[in-house]
């Protein structure tokens, strides 16, 4: 059974103004370097909604696009007759190909039960899932531009781009 499910993506007007706006140069993007120990690849990002955290127990706004990225979940996701009770985190990434670990740490984006949903602006860095007590191998997704998929809150990663940045909006939610 797979635990990665491509989704239809409507390319609405709202999500190709979202995306005209996303590239554009004046959208804002937040630099984090990543020198870990965990050798996580430096990136830029923009949070809309915050994950709950230790010391917040809830999702918080970060972002003045917060209606416009939940309003993009939202088409893609009830286009596909899925219904979202709450949303955890919606974020964008983009990181750009560079030296070094060319694959993300293993990770989970919550410690609780969730569902992720990626939506890819781009066509590089391929999403791999961590084998589990369903799979005997990893499941991978080799992106293409305005592709959808879901999959449940399991170990995951992604590899670094190779040509172009990859950028990626990511939804947790339940």
């Amino acid at each position: 059974m797979s635990n990665i499910k491509q989704l239809k993506n409507p390319r609405t007007e709202l999500y190709n103004e979202f995306k005209r706006i996303i590239k554009s140069y004046d959208f804002n993007w937040n630099y984090y370097p990543r020198t870990d120990e965990r050798q996580t690849p430096a990136m830029l990002s923009h949070s809309f909604i915050g994950r709950p955290e230790l010391e917040v127990k809830y999702p918080h706004t970060l972002s003045d696009g917060v209606q416009f990225a939940h309003d993009v979940c939202e088409e893609i996701l009830n286009y596909n007759d899925i219904t979202v009770n709450c949303y955890y985190r919606i974020n964008l990434n983009m990181v750009f190909p560079q030296e070094g670990n060319q694959q993300t740490p293993l990770h989970v984006d919550h410690e609780f039960p969730h569902w992720n949903m990626l939506v890819y602006f781009s066509n590089e860095g391929k999403t791999i899932l961590e084998k589990d007590s369903w799979n005997t191998a990893n499941e991978e997704h080799d992106p293409e531009e305005d592709d959808v998929i879901i999959f449940p809150g399991v170990q995951h990663c992604h590899e670094v781009p190779n040509n172009d940045a990859r950028t990626v909006l990511v939804a947790t939610y339940i």
